[in-house]
Parts: structure tokens; C-alpha cells; sequence
């Protein structure tokens, strides 16, 4: 298991599994975020356009609520992946299609 994979601030003892009915979700943005008592909440939104091509909409397609412990390891965790981008950008080009990036991989 490399560290991305390992929960934040937990050590090699937690075992962390995959819940079968998990899915993935893309996401745009984040709309109407709010902290309240402690608790976050943010609405996830896709980008739309509307059915004649017209117009854009944001679609509410989840909802995140997170305890402030939950948001520090959230913060933490995506300043790791915004410092793995950085490195990558200081490597030079993207590599070719169908050639695979060692750091894709776990």
C-alpha cells in the first residue's frame, strides 16, 4: 500500500478496504460551501449545458459534510496531490499516449 493509499495520520495497522458499492465521481466545482457548528458543507457540481447549447448550469451532483478533523486530513491529503502536480510539471512534457506515467501506478 503506498502512502496516497494509506487514510492521513493513520499508521500501517489500519486496514482499509473498498466498499464494493463504491463509485467515482467527477467533479467541476464546489458551490455553497458553508461551515456551521464545525460541520463543512459543500454542494459538488458538474458543469451543464442546457439542452439547446444556450446556457451553462451547475448540477448539484453530491453533497460533502465533513467534521473539522475531516477537512484538516482532506487539506492535507490534497496538498500532497497539489505538490505531486507541481513535481510534474517541473519534469517537462507529458508523456506520450499509451505510454504509461510510473507515478499512475500504486
Amino acid at each position: 500500500m503506498s502512502d496516497q493509499e494509506r487514510p492521513a495520520g493513520q499508521g500501517s495497522d489500519i486496514a482499509v478496504v473498498v466498499d464494493p458499492r463504491c463509485t467515482d465521481i467527477f467533479v467541476d466545482g464546489v458551490i455553497g460551501a458553508t461551515v456551521r457548528d464545525g460541520i463543512v458543507r459543500m454542494n459538488l457540481v458538474n458543469i451543464r449545458s442546457t439542452p439547446d447549447g444556450r446556457q451553462q448550469e451547475h448540477a448539484v451532483i453530491g453533497r460533502l459534510i465533513l467534521s473539522r478533523s475531516a477537512v484538516r486530513n482532506l487539506h492535507k491529503a490534497l496538498g500532497q496531490v497539489i505538490n505531486g502536480l507541481s513535481r510534474r510539471e517541473d519534469r517537462g512534457p507529458a508523456p506520450q499516449a499509451g505510454a504509461s506515467d510510473p507515478d499512475e501506478t500504486a
